[in-house]
């Protein structure tokens, strides 16, 4: 699970480093921090599930409590970034929050399954 996190926090870096080049520092930090406000929250999840994962009867409960945690604290941590950050470009923001949240998607569908 850790590296799904890494992955993330990977292409989050890669890709909000090639915007930074291409356009420019504020295309750049708005999509780092789109990815970081879905990047972090998975990462509290996943040491959620990792200090559980010991008590195999709470499996299905702290699934659940962890990806409502991570909903929630995304949902918070977007708030935030477009409060604070006055220079905020928001089609980047959203193109990194979108491009971290879907990648399990792109990882594993499309990857494992490819062709069938």
């Amino acid at each position: 699970m850790f590296a799904l996190v890494g992955v993330q926090l990977a292409v989050t870096l890669l890709v909000s480093a090639f915007c930074y080049l291409v356009w420019d520092g504020a295309a750049g930090v708005s999509l780092l921090l789109g990815g970081l406000s879905y990047t972090v929250p998975t990462l509290v999840a996943v040491l959620l599930l990792k200090f559980f994962y010991s008590r195999p009867a709470f499996a299905g409960a702290v699934f659940l409590a962890s990806e409502i945690l991570k909903i929630i604290l995304a949902g918070f941590a977007a708030v935030a970034v477009f409060y604070l950050y006055g220079g905020l470009r928001e089609m980047f923001f959203i193109a990194g929050l979108l491009l971290v949240s879907h990648l399990v998607f792109l990882l594993f569908l499309k990857v494992y399954r490819y062709g069938k």
